[in-house]
């Protein structure tokens, strides 16, 4: 989960090979190792669990 700087969650959802888009999402509580979502992507959907500094990064332009 990314945290901008006004406060947003967001997570990067794949939507086909080497294509990710960016989604709001809001955490409703975290339990062990799984966040309980309050408003996000659909169940099933493909989350980016490793590298997702990288893709905030380049999308926003200030990655390496």
């Amino acid at each position: 989960v990314l945290h901008d700087i006004h406060g947003g969650q967001w997570v990067y959802e794949q939507i086909a090979p080497q294509t990710f888009v960016r989604r709001r999402m809001t955490v409703e509580r975290v339990a062990g190792k799984d966040a309980v979502l309050a408003g996000g992507p659909g169940v099933g959907a493909k989350v980016v669990t490793a590298g997702a500094v990288e893709l905030f990064g380049t999308e926003l332009g200030t990655g390496k």
